[in-house]
């Protein structure tokens, strides 16, 4: 999902233009979401939060690919474009595996690491805006909001969220290495999509220098 957008540097293309095309993946994460909402009043309290804000992270996946425009910059890297849908389907994977919910402090500690992934992958994706995307095509620029601190937020609310889907998880021996998997994953998805973005907007060197890949002050 490409980095943060600068309504500056947005395509003027028309917004009807491709619109049939974005059909099949919005319907696809609209019905995630809406899987979602329906699990939501089938468990107990705490899990209905859960399921509804990845509800709502998976509606707004759905809204921005519809009014999305069309991109300044396609990478027509193939191996770009097999990491970026391979992350995505890892981590899909994680939640595939990892049986019943597990025991005892690690649930406590699994559900705290869920609920604040998702509540910082929502916000992330709600300030990238229109330039939201699965392939390494680039939209924009936008360094606002927890993009001033990290390139990636979307994809760090999503590795926290699902570390704590592992850490929950009652088979999170078996979670455990499609979530590494997953992150290996995503930090080459990050390479390609900087790489592109460094084709289209000079000033992302600067950026890149003063912000984190990932997490504040490491990564």
């Amino acid at each position: 999902m490409t980095v943060d957008a600068d309504t500056t540097h947005m395509s003027r293309s028309p917004f009807v233009a491709g619109v049939l095309a974005r059909v099949p993946l919005a319907t696809l994460f609209a019905l995630i979401a809406i899987a979602n909402v329906l699990a939501a009043f089938g468990d107990g309290t705490g899990s209905m939060l859960h399921h509804l804000l990845s509800a709502t992270l998976w509606a707004l996946f759905a809204v921005m690919v519809v009014i999305r425009p069309v991109p300044i910059h396609r990478s027509g890297n193939v191996v770009g474009i097999a990491v970026a849908v391979s992350a995505q389907l890892a981590f899909l994977l994680v939640g595939l595996v990892t049986g019943e919910t597990g025991s005892g402090p690690a649930v406590a500690i699994g559900n705290a690491l869920l609920f604040a992934g998702l509540v910082f992958a929502v916000v992330s994706v709600a300030v990238l805006g229109r330039c939201f995307g699965v392939l390494p095509d680039v939209r924009g620029l936008v360094t606002r909001g927890p993009y001033r601190f990290v390139r990636h937020p979307l994809y760090l609310g999503e590795l926290v969220a699902l570390l704590g889907v592992v850490i929950g998880a009652d088979r999170w021996w078996l979670a455990l290495p499609v979530w590494l998997a997953g992150l290996v994953l995503q930090l080459l998805r990050t390479g390609y999509e900087e790489e592109s973005l460094r084709t289209v907007f000079p000033e992302y060197r600067e950026y890149a220098a003063r912000t984190k890949r990932l997490i504040p002050g490491l990564v």
